[in-house]
């Protein structure tokens, strides 16, 4: 199981519970949702205060899963 797996589960699972703190970012560690929070910053110091240096998932509750778009611009083209 990678990093995060059963964090994630956890969000997905939980997600309808979770929709009415939309916007909002949840910190979750394991099966558990520990707390909600109004601001990244606020869920990320909790999360590391608590556990340390153990994996924790901070997400914001949406429901609509964004999309990440990046693009490598080279300026040497891509020779193979």
């Amino acid at each position: 199981m990678a990093a995060l797996d059963k964090e994630l589960a956890t969000y997905h699972r939980e997600l309808a519970n979770l929709l009415g703190d939309e916007g909002k970012f949840v910190l979750i560690k394991g099966d558990a949702v520990v707390e909600k929070f109004d601001s990244y910053e606020d869920a990320l110091k909790i999360g590391y205060q608590t556990f340390k240096l153990e994996p924790f998932l901070v997400k914001q509750i949406s429901r609509i899963e964004p999309v990440a778009n990046f693009t490598r611009r080279y300026l040497v083209p891509c020779q193979v």
